[in-house]
């Protein structure tokens, strides 16, 4: 039961935006977000979980799947803010070093 826990845990974690924007290179995150027809120029580094989420949101709405996902990332956007702001030391670090992420 402590396994399962773990690994639903960890494919819950997977699709969060913040894990996606701090374990992934700058790179992958604009292609991904490039991909989807986001309106996005940039992202920051600070709160970057629920401004990744936010592109996901501002991206091509008129796919069948747009849809059913809304909800996902707003109930995620909730959760990434609660990341993000344990994150904060090291993203306004990363942000004053390298600044926002431009698409």
């Amino acid at each position: 039961m402590k396994y399962f826990l773990v690994a639903l845990s960890l494919i819950a974690l997977s699709g969060c935006g913040t894990v996606t924007t701090l374990s992934s290179s700058d790179a992958e995150i604009a292609s991904n977000l490039k991909k989807q027809n986001s309106g996005c120029v940039s992202v920051p580094r600070v709160y970057s979980g629920v401004a990744y989420n936010m592109c996901k949101l501002n991206s091509n709405g008129s796919s069948i799947y747009f849809l059913p996902m809304v909800g996902v990332y707003l109930v995620d956007s909730v959760f990434s803010a609660a990341t993000d702001t344990v994150a904060l030391p090291y993203t306004v670090y990363a942000q004053s070093q390298k600044g926002s992420l431009d698409l």
